[in-house]
């Protein structure tokens, strides 16, 4: 097998990567806001790889796949994305206010990545809860969480304002925390 000659920069893409977050403000937190949007939905792609192969996995009983490594790995993902809120609660609501007005209508609500990892978070259960409930009770529990880290990152940031995306932002954001994530599946989890 030949291999290439290629570099980190370029395997990494580093240099689309590192001018893709484009400021629209002087507010130098903006770059920060933005990084983690983005970096969010670079792991929302891991996300709907991971969740799209166990959902579709030929059969459990493979002797090769196991699934409690991939349901372990989507705990850890948002897991990882929990620590993006910490970081993000820094931004004070004044350096918020210095680039809010500018996104207009931009949201988080438009993340279409975002709808469809929910979506296959919701299979989960149709397809292993028979075998895997605790994990799938993880999996649910690290979901909330990140939610719920997302829900106080903005209450702490923008208090009682509405969203950029014409939400009732906070009050929003506590509706989804508190919808059940498997609740078609007649599992109630937590």
């Amino acid at each position: 097998m030949e291999t290439q000659n290629i570099n980190y920069s370029d395997y990494l893409g580093l240099q689309h990567i590192l001018n893709a977050a484009l400021p629209i403000s002087a507010e130098p937190l903006e770059t920060m806001f933005i990084v983690a949007h983005q970096t969010t939905e670079l792991w929302f792609k891991i996300l709907i790889q991971e969740l799209k192969r166990i959902n579709n996995v030929p059969s459990d009983e493979h002797p090769s796949y196991s699934p409690v490594i991939q349901l372990q790995r989507i705990v850890k993902i948002f897991e990882h994305l929990n620590t993006l809120w910490s970081i993000m609660t820094t931004m004070t609501p004044k350096e918020y206010e210095n680039f809010r007005g500018k996104l207009g209508a931009a949201s988080g609500i438009q993340s279409k990545q975002y709808k469809e990892v929910e979506e296959l978070l919701r299979k989960l259960p149709k397809r292993w809860n028979y075998k895997y409930e605790y994990h799938l009770l993880d999996i649910e529990n690290a979901f909330k969480k990140w939610q719920f880290s997302h829900m106080k990152a903005v209450e702490r940031i923008i208090s009682d304002k509405g969203g950029t995306g014409g939400t009732s932002g906070v009050g929003y954001l506590k509706a989804a925390v508190d919808r059940p994530l498997y609740e078609i599946y007649e599992w109630k989890g937590w």
